[in-house]
């Protein structure tokens, strides 16, 4: 079962915290955490409270390695290659690979020849929202735990991301009893 989950890029990195939010704007998990220092961590909590993943930085530099923990268990090491435009992160242990344009923030996760999921980002106002059309819902708290990595700040910081470069938020539709109605995120 698919699901699409979005986050607040720019309130993640202003208040260290963000809802996930569902198509339906339930909200569905809660990311806290900072980056900076080695052992500093983001934890992706269920609505319930319990954190359900945690992804660590284990190195600093520009390509810091972190490693995931999915309900406290290690699932795997990030190995990031990146250039001037493309990211490339491999997530060893599950081997997943994530790749995806810096400057527009679009990924795609695979595994083999499997998408998990992709990941976009786009201006809504003066904030950075990002998308993740997630193909498995027991995968969402990995891919939470991986688009936090794509916030680190060597990969892509929110404030420096050119908001004219990145998309507009696509336009939801509104269901109003049996009339389907479009509205446009202002």
């Amino acid at each position: 079962m698919s699901r699409k989950l979005q986050l607040n890029l720019t309130e993640l990195d202003h208040t260290r915290s963000t809802k996930v939010t569902d198509q339906y704007r339930d909200t569905k998990y809660l990311i806290v955490g900072k980056w900076g220092l080695i052992s500093d961590t983001f934890s992706i909590y269920s609505i319930s409270g319990e954190v359900v993943a945690t992804v660590r930085q284990q190195s600093l530099g520009m390509t810091p390695k972190f490693d995931l923990y999915y309900l406290d268990q290690f699932v795997g090491s990030s190995v990031i290659h990146f250039t001037m435009h493309y990211t490339t992160i491999f997530i060893n242990g599950i081997n997943w690979l994530v790749t995806g344009n810096q400057e527009k923030q679009t990924y795609q996760i695979v595994h083999g020849r499997n998408r998990i999921a992709t990941i976009k980002s786009y201006s809504q106002s003066d904030q950075v929202i990002r998308i993740m059309d997630i193909d498995d819902t027991n995968h969402e708290p990995l891919v939470l735990a991986i688009a936090s990595i794509l916030n680190h700040p060597s990969l892509a910081h929110a404030s420096r991301l050119k908001l004219g470069v990145l998309d507009k938020a696509p336009v939801k539709p509104k269901l109003q009893g049996d009339n389907v109605q479009t509205i446009h995120n202002k």
